[in-house]
């Protein structure tokens, strides 16, 4: 029965010890304006992955250049 108290009792220790760790642990810093850019979207027509800032868009539709958006 020792060894058995010993266990829970580790293992509570541990738990509780990752718990103020979390709790330590400093927020991570939130998205700024400047992440914002970095959204990327899919072409309508090939579906490739282009950056927001770089998006032709048609008709509410995003196409990763002029090749791709419909005439």
């Amino acid at each position: 029965m020792g060894v058995v108290r010993f266990f829970l009792l580790m293992v509570a220790a541990w738990w509780v010890a990752r718990l103020l760790w979390r709790w330590l642990q400093p927020a991570p810093p939130r998205p700024s304006q400047e992440d914002a850019a970095h959204i990327l979207s899919r072409c309508s027509r090939c579906g490739t992955l282009i950056p927001q800032d770089l998006v032709v868009w048609h008709e509410d539709r995003p196409y990763c250049s002029l090749a791709c958006r419909p005439s």
